[in-house]
């Protein structure tokens, strides 16, 4: 697929898997996300994923688009993640982000935000928005022609 197919793919859709790794072990789970213009955008509660995130950047995200078994499109972004913190560096991507993802029905999930949820410390849990910076870009289809 062209760079602008797998672009297509990505826009069109909310849901893909995050692949990232720590400690030789892989780690995938499934993210809501929004696209636009070439940034890829999500977010997530303070946990396994964001730890596994901050000690190795590296990340791949997987979408497919499912028509029929013999009809598809599966697109692979890999890349960098970056932390999208409410700060002075980073608040208009950040709100950006947040934007992108309101327009979702649904965005919160899975990363299920709560309202008054606190860690162990008794802290609130902050949600942590992130984009993956885009390294490359690829993808594979098939057609039932």
């Amino acid at each position: 697929m062209t760079t602008p197919e797998c672009e297509a793919v990505l826009a069109a859709n909310t849901i893909g898997h995050l692949g990232c790794s720590t400690g030789n072990r892989p780690y995938v789970i499934p993210i809501r996300y929004a696209f636009r213009k070439g940034a890829f955008y999500s977010f997530s509660l303070p946990g396994r994923k964001i730890d596994t995130l901050r000690a190795n950047p590296q990340a791949c995200i997987q979408v497919e688009t499912l028509a029929t078994p013999e009809e598809w499109q599966s697109v692979l972004l890999e890349g960098l993640y970056q932390e999208l913190p409410d700060d002075e560096t980073w608040h208009g991507e950040h709100v950006y982000a947040w934007s992108l993802l309101q327009e979702k029905g649904n965005w919160w999930e899975p990363g299920a935000y709560k309202p008054g949820e606190t860690a162990s410390s008794g802290e609130a849990l902050l949600p942590v928005f992130y984009s993956i910076q885009i390294e490359s870009l690829s993808g594979r289809h098939a057609t039932n022609a």
